[in-house]
């Protein structure tokens, strides 16, 4: 008798470790599979490009054999949510701000992507920048509002977060794109190199973007124009932030060219996110490489210096419920409970 139960116990301990391997070899299996990742970004000559870029880089070679990585230029802070609603996309760009609109399915959303989730956040800062020609003679916001006939206004295109935060500033100081063209100044949304050259010659005084420290494109253009930084004064800050969401920021000096003290404004933080249904597995490693690369991530873009990896699961910084994906690999770091 106890030699028969000797021998039940070996089998089944030899049964036991057979399963195991078994289930080690088909999580390997799994995680040898190639994956297909496209990263909905920004058009070249942001900040977002570059990012996207960086990123792709650096997951290229940790992915199995056979992945793709594919960075699209395109839709921006409205649109990469839509992307990947739409399939279009499995991670993305985005802003902490519109995820929260998005998911909750606030304008300018018209229905609640509740597939979103979130991977890091708090990668930088970005600010609602109005930079203005020197010359334009317009040096406050109240001077935007009054002298609309002597605007010429260019943003990136309807529907990307810079054009809608330009609308979101001008509903709150009784402003309007249309104020502007019936007064006899101009609107543009168009793109970053086409408002460079149109600001070097005169043909357009005025930008609203969001922008990060750093920013390839505005930096460009403060080195070639005499530029102004408009402060957002602190009670326009506050309803932005009461009625929208933005938070109260300040671009520190000398961040670019003709920035001679610190501008007050409103801002919110870069997140890179994914959908609910892409696997635990690749969302895990795409994790893991942004938060243990931040070296690298900073050297192809300065705006990344304000990235704390131990931070980029919380809430407020995310605006989405994390991917389980992510939520491991935090908690496998301790930073996380």
């Amino acid at each position: 008798y106890g030699t028969m139960r000797s021998l039940i116990s070996r089998l089944g301990l030899v049964l036991g470790l057979a399963a195991l391997v078994g289930s080690v070899a088909i999580s390997a299996g799994r995680a040898a599979e190639p994956a297909q990742i496209t990263i909905a970004s920004l058009s070249p000559g942001t900040a977002w490009y570059v990012y996207g870029a960086t990123i792709a880089d650096l997951l290229r070679p940790v992915l199995p054999a056979g992945s793709k990585v594919e960075v699209l230029p395109q839709s921006g802070g409205i649109g990469n949510a839509k992307m990947l609603a739409q399939g279009k996309a499995n991670f993305a760009l985005s802003f902490s701000l519109t995820n929260r609109w998005a998911f909750a399915g606030r304008p300018p959303y018209d229905t609640k992507l509740e597939m979103l989730r979130g991977i890091a956040g708090g990668l930088d800062t970005y600010y609602l920048a109005v930079v203005v020609r020197s010359d334009a003679g317009i040096n406050s916001l109240d001077d935007l509002k009054a002298k609309k006939a002597k605007i010429s206004l260019g943003t990136l295109a309807v529907g990307s977060a810079g054009e809608y935060g330009a609308r979101n500033l001008f509903e709150v100081l009784g402003l309007s794109y249309d104020d502007i063209r019936k007064a006899g100044g101009s609107v543009s949304h168009t793109n970053y190199p086409t408002m460079i050259t149109a600001m070097k010659d005169g043909r357009m005084n005025t930008i609203i973007a969001v922008i990060t420290p750093g920013h390839p494109s505005i930096t460009e253009m403060a080195l070639e124009n005499s530029l102004r930084f408009l402060p957002v004064p602190h009670d326009v800050a506050a309803k932005m932030q009461d009625t929208l969401g933005y938070r109260p920021q300040t671009m520190a000096a000398k961040m670019f060219r003709g920035m001679d003290q610190d501008v007050p404004t409103v801002g919110f933080p870069t997140v890179f996110i994914t959908r609910a249904d892409v696997p635990d597995d690749l969302v895990y490693l795409v994790t893991k490489t942004i938060c243990e690369n931040k070296a690298k991530l900073v050297a192809a873009h300065k705006g990344l210096s304000r990235f704390e990896p131990n931070e980029a699961w919380k809430p407020e910084v995310v605006g989405l419920p994390l991917h389980p994906g992510a939520a491991r690999y935090y908690r496998e770091k301790g930073w996380m409970k």
